[in-house]
């Protein structure tokens, strides 16, 4: 778990798997070892993060990109270790109010295993609006984008799932922002309190490669993507800003600054 402070707002993050793969070229220097364990190594990280607005209670991105898991014998147990996590450090399940999905990339652990549930699924958390970019919901309910994910299909037989359109005001301090190009839909969560700023950009940030150099793409449209990361890198270094990825190991995650005509992050102890 890593916490992180933005002014009056908390933000934590919760692992599901967090490893290390092989590197086909070195890593950036200031990524060792805090996202890159060696120069020839990557840390990966399956995450969700967790935000808390006054009495807000918003999670996104809830363990994203690692659907395997939910085909083993043990998938109940092992949500409920994350949602153990998860309530020991403020967010009870039953107590969030807001899902954010950045985009969709599985279906992660928005829904659990339920035995009394119809199809043996419910929503993991009962009591949240599920939000997802509108182009995405659209593309998914026209039947040509994600093909056959019947994950949000239980969200929706359950009325939690929701389209948000760009930009959207979700608490005081927590606004969603279009950040497009990974994904038919691609959103960012911006955390700004206190004159300190914090993004949680979904996908758009896959390695810190990307954050080295903004044009390493691996994306539906990888010149939009590109943009994307520059914009939301620009503004965190002009703000000595927090960039937070669910999928970046280690912390997750640092301050941006600007680097041998890139970017780079910082990791203050």
């Amino acid at each position: 778990m890593h916490r992180w402070t933005v002014g009056s707002v908390d933000i934590v993050r919760i692992e599901d798997e967090a490893f290390a793969l092989p590197s086909d070229r070195p890593a950036p220097g200031w990524a060792v070892p805090e996202l890159a364990p060696t120069p020839d190594e990557v840390s990966l990280a399956f995450s969700a993060f967790a935000i808390a607005d006054g009495d807000r209670r918003i999670v996104v991105d809830p363990w994203l990109a690692n659907d395997a898991p939910r085909a083993h014998d043990d998938a109940a147990e092992r949500v409920e270790r994350l949602l153990r996590e998860l309530a020991g450090a403020g967010f009870e399940a039953d107590q969030v109010d807001t899902v954010v999905n950045t985009h969709f990339d599985g279906i992660g652990w928005n829904t659990r295993p339920d035995a009394t549930a119809a199809g043996g699924w419910a929503p993991t958390f009962p009591a949240a609006r599920h939000l997802y970019p509108r182009a995405e919901l659209e593309a998914w309910r026209a039947g040509t984008y994600p093909p056959g994910e019947d994950g949000l299909a239980v969200l929706d037989a359950a009325g939690v799932l929701e389209p948000v359109d760009l930009p959207h005001l979700l608490s005081p301090r927590v606004t969603l922002r279009d950040a497009p190009g990974h994904n038919p839909g691609h959103l960012a969560v911006v955390v700004e309190s206190g004159g300190d700023l914090a993004v949680i950009p979904g996908h758009l940030f896959l390695n810190p490669f990307q954050v080295a150099d903004p044009t390493e793409a691996a994306d539906l449209h990888p010149e939009v993507a590109t943009a994307s990361r520059r914009a939301v890198l620009a503004e965190l270094a002009d703000r000595g800003g927090l960039l937070l990825s669910p999928l970046l190991g280690g912390p997750g995650g640092g301050r941006v600054e600007r680097c041998d005509g890139g970017f780079a992050l910082t990791f203050p102890g």
